[in-house]
């Protein structure tokens, strides 16, 4: 018995030996784990932001600044920036949150695009201070690949961030030539080589304006639309440096102009609309009072340019067709050229009452 009980004995002390070395073991593997790899991405306050400077490849550099709550570009030219691009870009870097590691190495920024040679480089200030340098790169499943200029991890991103940063010089300035609305608008005039015309609105309804010749068949919706092309303005681009106002035919004789005076809670205000040549499929055009000379789409430049008066009479009816409106019936259509009786009348007749 004396045998058995000493084997039991050396039995359990091997296993409470084992069991010591094994949580030694355990420990020793635990403190050599590598740590769990984490990456942060800058908190940025889009109010606090006073300077940014955007470098996507094969564009320049873009520098915009806010001065008096005003954001302008300062490089690659001085002009007004385009309030809803400097938002969205802005907002981006506001709402940056990283959930997740993307890469480790730098065998892999290549491909993720967060290299200097593919980033879209993102620099935001708040005066001399840097508040974010970012090197943006490409969009995989629903996040955007992020590294922090000088860092080693690349974060995975969440959202679509690239295409806001990601744009030419001309889209980050600002492209309204004219900012009003129709309501606003109370006089307007247009000149062409087809000649000028002037009108004024009386309550909602346009009229000509007085001592103008008479338009046989005049149509004040005809107007409405004009002045509504024109109220709302906006450039496709920007003239090449070096183009005059006389060479794109905006100079003191332009091509075509367009004239609006607003009214009412807007104060009286006149604007000048100056349309020049024609260039590749676009026209140009320049403002008075604006520095800028802009190139505007080829449907507004030749809406303009080729004003003429049949442009603001009804349109003619096709040839016998009359205009019936049952008594009534809600519904104007057009009869057909036999009149009443024609084999078409009664199909007519029924959809002019909904049948």
């Amino acid at each position: 018995m004396s045998g058995n009980r000493l084997l039991t004995a050396i039995a359990v002390l091997a296993c409470l030996l084992a069991l010591t070395v094994w949580q030694f073991n355990k420990r020793d593997a635990e403190d050599m784990r590598p740590p769990e790899v984490t990456v942060k991405l800058p908190k940025v306050k889009k109010d606090d932001v006073t300077e940014l400077t955007v470098t996507s490849p094969g564009k320049p550099a873009v520098t915009l600044k806010k001065t008096d709550g005003a954001w302008n570009l300062t490089a690659p030219v001085a002009a007004k920036a385009e309030k809803d691009t400097i938002d969205a870009a802005l907002s981006k870097l506001d709402e940056l949150e990283a959930v997740g590691v993307a890469a480790t190495k730098p065998e892999n920024y290549d491909r993720l695009e967060v290299t200097d040679a593919k980033a879209v480089h993102v620099v935001a200030k708040q005066g001399d201070k840097v508040l974010a340098d970012l090197l943006v790169g490409t969009y995989l499943s629903g996040n955007t690949m992020i590294r922090e200029q000088g860092a080693v991890n690349v974060a995975t991103a969440k959202g679509s961030l690239k295409y806001a940063f990601e744009k030419d010089v001309k889209e980050w300035r600002d492209r309204n030539i004219v900012e009003e609305t129709h309501d606003q608008v109370q006089q307007a005039s247009f000149k062409s080589a087809n000649g000028s015309w002037s009108f004024v609105k009386e309550g909602d309804t346009w009229k000509q304006a007085p001592g103008e010749k008479p338009i046989a068949n005049f149509d004040p919706v005809k107007v409405v639309g004009l002045v509504s092309i024109v109220a709302g303005l906006r450039a496709l681009d920007f003239a090449a440096d070096g183009v005059t106002a006389d060479a794109a035919g905006v100079g003191a004789t332009p091509v075509a102009s367009a004239t609006l005076t607003t009214g009412g809670d807007a104060g009286v205000k006149q604007i000048l609309v100056r349309i020049g040549n024609k260039k590749d499929s676009t026209y140009y055009a320049q403002r008075e009072g604006k520095e800028p000379i802009y190139t505007i789409a080829e449907y507004i430049g030749e809406r303009l340019t080729q004003t003429a008066t049949d442009k603001f009479t009804k349109e003619a009816k096709p040839a016998n067709v009359v205009e019936a409106k049952p008594s009534g019936g809600p519904n104007v259509i057009q009869m057909p050229p036999g009149g009443p009786g024609s084999p078409d009348f009664a199909e007519a007749m029924r959809k002019a009452h909904g049948h």
